[in-house]
């Protein structure tokens, strides 16, 4: 029984630091985000961009869950920056395919590679297993937020 109780007290720490982790990662993106003067959907889009590739602003737009019309501002002041560029869909002129511009990203600087390299610092005293595992719970949770996130438009 005394276990049970350990691991119930313990799932409800998870619960706690997971709230409290999501919240200070939100606030670490919209400092980040500022240090390049962006605001924090323009910082997702380029995080998008950059993790998934190329997409049309339609997709972009059904990612972020923005309006077309909100996607399209976010995409105009990216690419005042020139952080992304429009480029006509290939079998279809109609639609806009938007890219980063990687070499420009790069050559702003990275707000991210100091929280990278504690990242690293942190991950380095773990055991290959504990790894593993840690990549396991990570790829679960985010299928579970993204089933979440689909819920919540839904309904």
């Amino acid at each position: 029984m005394a276990d049970e109780g350990q691991r119930r007290a313990l799932m409800d720490r998870l619960q706690v630091l997971g709230e409290v982790t999501s919240t200070e990662t939100a606030l670490f993106h919209q400092a980040a985000a500022a240090s390049y003067g962006l605001g924090i959907t323009d910082m997702k889009t380029v995080s998008i961009l950059r993790t998934e590739g190329p997409m049309a602003a339609g997709q972009l737009a059904e990612r972020l869950s923005l309006t077309t019309g909100a996607v399209t501002n976010v995409i105009d002041r990216l690419e005042q920056r020139g952080l992304v560029r429009r480029q006509a869909d290939e079998k279809d002129r109609r639609r806009v395919i938007v890219v980063l511009n990687s070499a420009a990203l790069t050559s702003v600087g990275n707000a991210y590679d100091s929280m990278g390299k504690s990242f690293e610092r942190l991950l380095a005293a773990y055991s290959t297993e504990e790894l593993a595992f840690l990549v396991r719970h990570y790829e679960a949770s985010l299928e579970l937020t993204k089933q979440e996130i689909a819920r919540l438009r839904v309904g």
